[in-house]
């Protein structure tokens, strides 16, 4: 476990600050086990977003058994059952990011924790964010108390084929206490600036978006020949020999024959026309683009291609690929059909501020119920989670925050987070802490590249 004497110490040490060194915190021996149960609890009285677009008013809700089992009036106490009265309150699901960095850029920011990008070449689809996750981030335990139960954990966007992304619950001490069971196959692309500055500084392809296209090009011919192979080999009954197959594509193999949810850093017009016409070309499917701060322009051509965006309420200006943003971009997007989510980029923006892009969002025009579903069931469908969590409904997982007041409203925190409905947050207790120790934001994101 890492203490946060020791979380302080190592931000004093490797960010050259001066002052006292703190004593540093004694081994205290193990944290306590993860809590994966719960009494059964019943809200009584709130008032549920449920994010479907309905509001319930006066109303309770039953959390048993890591589910929501009931919504209604007057529900009965289970046996062994708690009661907490929301009256006056706001209850919502829980918030979902789909585009993080935690426990792949882990807090304090410096080198020795920046595992979020393979820069070694310019394509690893093989490469799996799995791999690199620390659950012992203290920033997870920011993250809950701002209402994030859920988040894709996404390797950043150095590389034009960045890996594959990691499915989080954030509670718990372990990597398999986060992972999301059964969790859907997702991949992280870039187009743009990114590739471009760090492989053109080093005279490697892609220096342009021509290189970027061909590379791209390149590796999806690579595993379409392979996949070929695979059903010639599948549909000959004798099966001469092994099975072709090539470990580092078979990713995109998996991508081309749709079983894969790909996510791509895209922000530009003309690379979100580079990015459809290459998947229109290879038939498969864009889940959604990611920053797309150029989005609210091509709202149509996203709409026809089924595509999500991931996006800033107001972040803008920070590189040439970000200066044409617009802060009526999501309500343009929303309003246009297309399915809109909002996210933090982790450490970009700290994870626990999700609900301020909303807030913000909402605050430029989008609607209340839109802002809610933008950091909840809209980033749950594009993930591939809609039917487990993002919206209050019977059989959900029950990820449940409640609230003092709107989440809407500036500044607005939950005062209770429940995850698969145990209470991790609330009365004093932030849980996930015992794991890391609390923690602030400190030093610089290094290689992040978003």
């Amino acid at each position: 476990m890492k203490t946060a004497s020791f979380r302080v110490i190592a931000c004093l040490t490797m960010l050259g600050m001066s002052g006292a060194m703190p004593a540093a915190q004694a081994w205290d021996g193990p944290p306590p086990p993860v809590q994966t149960s719960h009494p059964p609890t019943v809200l009584r009285h709130g008032t549920l977003w449920t994010a479907t677009g309905e509001v319930l008013v006066d109303t309770d809700i039953t959390l048993q058994d890591r589910k929501i089992l009931a919504i209604g009036k007057n529900l009965p106490l289970p046996a062994q059952g708690i009661e907490v009265d929301v009256r006056g309150k706001i209850v919502t699901p829980g918030l979902v990011d789909m585009h993080s960095h935690l426990g792949v850029y882990a807090a304090p920011q410096v080198r020795a924790n920046a595992d979020g990008n393979e820069m070694t070449a310019p394509t690893t689809p093989a490469v799996r964010a799995l791999d690199a996750f620390d659950p012992e981030d203290p920033a997870i335990a920011r993250a809950l108390a701002g209402g994030v139960t859920t988040a894709l954990i996404l390797p950043g966007s150095g590389n034009v084929v960045g890996g594959q992304a990691f499915y989080a619950k954030l509670y718990g001490h372990t990597v398999a206490d986060m992972a999301i069971a059964n969790p859907p196959r997702a991949m992280k692309w870039a187009m743009g600036e990114n590739p471009k500055r760090v492989y053109g500084g080093r005279s490697q392809m892609p220096m342009s978006r021509m290189g970027h296209g061909w590379i791209l090009r390149k590796l999806l011919m690579d595993a379409k020949e392979i996949k070929d192979q695979q059903d010639a080999w599948d549909h000959n009954a004798s099966h001469v020999g092994a099975r072709p197959a090539r470990g580092e594509l078979e990713p995109i193999i998996a991508l081309l024959r749709g079983e894969v949810l790909l996510q791509v850093h895209c922000y530009e017009v003309h690379d979100i026309e580079t990015l459809l016409r290459i998947a229109d070309e290879f038939h498969f499917q864009v889940a959604a683009i990611h920053h797309a701060l150029e989005a609210w322009k091509v709202p149509r051509l996203l709409v026809d291609h089924h595509v999500g965006v991931a996006t800033f309420a107001d972040l803008w200006g920070y590189k040439m690929e970000a200066y044409d943003a617009s802060t009526q971009g999501p309500k343009i997007l929303h309003e246009s059909g297309v399915t809109l989510a909002l996210k933090t980029d982790h450490p970009v923006i700290d994870a626990q501020y999700l609900i301020h892009e909303a807030q913000k969002a909402h605050f430029y025009g989008l609607s209340q119920q839109a802002a809610l579903q933008a950091v909840t069931r809209n980033p749950a469908k594009l993930i591939g989670l809609a039917n487990r969590i993002g919206t209050l409904e019977v059989g959900k997982e029950a990820d449940v925050l409640v609230w003092p007041t709107s989440p809407l409203q500036l500044a607005a925190q939950p005062e209770r987070v429940f995850v698969g409905g145990v209470q991790v947050v609330g009365d004093g207790q932030n849980k996930q802490s015992a794991y890391a120790g609390p923690a602030h934001p400190t030093g610089h994101v290094c290689g992040c590249e978003d």
